[in-house]
């Protein structure tokens, strides 16, 4: 039942709560374009990339920039990339488009980011916006000074690299591997964050034997390994996360972070392909690079202060403790061979030790202060060896329970999260295969909407659910209060939350099918993209599929009608009609050809009922297309007319 799609929506609510840090004076020029042109700050050439680049002037048109970014819209660095792009625009008169390509890298072999490099590198893109910390795993060790543990450990510090000549020199060095540098962005600083209750990350020690979440980079992998821990990169099955407070809420249950721990700051880099770029006027290339100045210009000025984070974290997801001096002094003597390491490139020990000088005459930004999340109660702990757990699968039918942000927060889902995890959950299970759909009913998930299908077998002595993005483990029973589950495990899915959602409350068993045909009338529903994606259909697809659905029933005849209302389908329509007829213990229509949709022989089979509210739901019972499944079973449908 992955949510991870929600957790953008989130990044985007929390935004406002943050309070944005001022800007620090500038502690050199600029390292951008526009105040030393990066590809004149050497006296090396600028190597040609291997392949041929994306630009395509014409004498028609504008000059198209292929734009790959690592993260997806809605995340932080969103804004910066659109500022860039507008830019660019703007200051071109519109002679230079820049064509964002979002999650560019997602699910590479090279990592979300370093996929990027490799990208522009190779001319497959024009110009990327990707983390410093991943540019190692392309062998390019330019940005690995920034990630020097410990060193960067505040707001000011992070801003003033970012704005100094060190920038500039990192920046520069990208011509020797066929790249331009632009700009350096600083995003955040990133902390050790604990998911162990109660085991908060005060040693090295504390690393020791425990798996550790950490974005693809050769020297947070070493530091890790240094510390005695386990580097990993998935989605769940991790004890301890690297993080910022900002983006923490990616985290599993109620985290504890380590706030005067820094491990590093998270810089985003903005960066050309070196044969585009060249192949630019210089006018052209004035204006990337002022346009890259622009990004930069903001996403300093926008930038959280670690100060106001650390409140806003413990007010909606987790609590921050500090280390003693004593600790913090140990922490960096452990990481010392990461130091070395480091160091043994001698373009990175000159940078080091400017990053030291420029620390030296830069004064600290405010610290953080410990709080603790306003955690209602404890989070209760099933005894799972005192249950006696059923065998064999779980009872076929439709099961339901509702969750109030209440319940699952009990369980351990941070407030922040609660809304995505809360709402109205239906299993239904029939003979090894199962449909689960998610309509969120508090605060900003409200009317929002999940489904996942799957496939579940007996293994061992607990029932494992499995689909293509995510497996649960569980075990069941069924008792007077209805149908209970146990989580053992999850895989690319967060723990507790998921937990949250079979354990908060039992399930119980929806009414069922009601039997015969539907009643005479007109019934209709307004579907949104985002209502079919949910459903499983493709972006691409959606506007065919999104739109105003109205069925009416007449005396055993159906008659279908769609008119589309979203991007390139608003306004088409398609009417289709048919016999309904009774099937056992569902209803089978048999469409004939109208207008707009060859639907003649297609045939959909579904079962109906009415609820509370006066809603039809639908349940489509012969596996059709997951276009024509979203179009019934997205949300139920509402009576607009007698027939």
């Amino acid at each position: 039942m992955s949510k991870n799609y929600y957790l953008n929506l989130i990044v985007v609510l929390l935004s406002a709560v943050f309070v944005l840090g001022a800007c620090s004076p500038q502690a050199g020029p600029v390292a951008t374009a526009t105040s030393q042109p990066v590809a004149a700050a050497t006296s090396e050439p600028v190597a040609t990339a291997t392949s041929q680049p994306v630009a395509s002037p014409t004498p028609s048109g504008p000059v198209v920039l292929r734009f790959a970014i690592a993260d997806n819209q809605g995340e932080y660095t969103e804004p910066y990339a659109q500022e860039f792009i507008d830019q660019v625009k703007q200051l071109s008169d519109g002679e230079i488009i820049i064509e964002p390509v979002w999650d560019s890298g997602d699910a590479s072999q090279a990592g979300f980011e370093g996929r990027i490099v490799e990208q522009v590198k190779s001319g497959q893109a024009d110009v990327g916006l990707a983390a410093a910390r991943a540019w190692d795993t392309q062998d390019i060790p330019s940005f690995q000074a920034l990630q020097a543990p410990f060193l960067i450990d505040n707001d000011a510090l992070a801003k003033a690299v970012a704005t100094s000549d060190i920038a500039a020199r990192m920046l520069a060095d990208l011509s020797q591997y066929g790249m331009t540098g632009l700009a350096l962005l600083p995003e955040d600083l990133r902390h050790p964050f604990s998911l162990m209750p109660d085991k908060p990350i005060l040693s090295p020690t504390d690393f020791a034997g425990r798996t550790i979440r950490v974005v693809t980079s050769r020297v947070s992998e070493r530091l890790i390994e240094v510390f005695g821990g386990t580097p990993m990169y998935g989605g769940s099955g991790y004890e301890i996360a690297e993080s910022g407070l900002r983006q923490g809420l990616s985290l599993s249950g109620t985290p504890t972070a380590t706030g005067n721990v820094t491990f590093f700051p998270k810089y985003a880099v903005l960066f050309a392909n070196g044969d585009a770029f060249g192949k630019l006027s210089e006018a052209q290339q004035a204006i990337l690079g002022e346009a890259a100045a622009a990004a930069q210009k903001k996403a300093i000025a926008e930038y959280p202060g670690e100060v106001e984070a650390a409140r806003a974290w413990c007010s909606d997801f987790g609590a921050v403790v500090l280390a003693s001096d004593e600790q913090l002094a140990a922490f960096e003597k452990a990481a010392q061979p990461v130091f070395d390491w480091i160091e043994q490139e001698p373009r990175n020990a000159e940078l080091v030790a400017a990053i030291r000088e420029l620390k030296a005459n830069t004064p600290a930004s405010p610290a953080v202060e410990a709080c603790a999340y306003a955690l209602a109660q404890p989070v209760p702990t099933l005894d799972a060896s005192a249950q006696t757990w059923s065998t064999g699968l779980p009872p076929n039918g439709v099961w339901q329970v509702t969750l109030t942000n209440e319940d699952v927060i009990k369980l351990g889902v941070s407030t922040g999260k609660a809304p995505d995890w809360s709402g109205l959950h239906t299993f239904t299970f029939q003979d090894g295969v199962f449909h689960w759909t998610w309509l969120g009913t508090e605060d900003y998930g409200k009317g929002q909407t999940a489904s996942a299908d799957g496939t579940y077998e007996v293994v061992e002595d607990f029932v494992r659910l499995a689909t293509d993005d995510f497996s649960d483990d569980i075990q069941w029973r069924l008792d007077e209060e209805g149908l209970h589950f146990h989580l053992l495990a999850t895989v690319n899915d967060p723990f507790t939350e998921v937990r949250a959602v079979f354990e908060a409350r039992p399930y119980q068993k929806v009414e069922t099918w009601s039997t015969g045909l539907p009643p005479n009338g007109v019934w209709q529903v307004t579907l949104t993209n985002e209502d079919v994606i949910n459903m499983g259909v493709s972006v691409g697809k959606a506007p065919d599929w999104s739109g105003v659905y109205t069925l009416t029933f007449e005396d055993g005849n159906y008659t279908w009608y769609w008119l589309g209302t979203e991007d390139y389908g608003k306004g088409d329509t398609a009417l289709c009609e048919g016999p309904m007829v009774l099937v056992d213990d569902y209803v089978s229509i048999t469409f004939t050809t109208r207008d707009g949709l060859d639907c003649q022989g297609d045939t959909d089979a579904f079962q109906w009922r009415i609820d509370d509210q006066g809603l039809l739901h639908f349940h489509m019972v012969n596996n059709p297309a997951i276009e024509v499944k979203a179009g019934y079973e997205a949300k139920p449908y509402e009576k607009i007319a007698d027939q």
